[in-house]
């Protein structure tokens, strides 16, 4: 017998009580949203507009020119 793969789930009716979903999502997420904005806001003016790649440093030491 040959593995099958991009396998489906049963039909809801031959499912076990581990793959059947009892009770539907109630459509509300964990997130607390009270003060999303500020929270948004903050994050925003943290950022740079362009973030120093892993290898800049090492990349201006290699080119960097020596003094005589």
């Amino acid at each position: 017998m040959s593995s099958q793969e991009g396998r489906q789930s049963p039909p809801p009716e031959r499912q076990t009580g581990a793959q059947q979903q009892d009770v539907p999502g109630s459509g509300k997420g964990t997130d607390d949203a009270s003060n999303k904005s500020e929270v948004n806001k903050s994050q925003l003016e943290n950022l740079s507009s362009n973030p120093k790649g892993a290898m800049d440093d090492a990349l201006k030491e290699k080119f960097k020119k020596t003094e005589k």
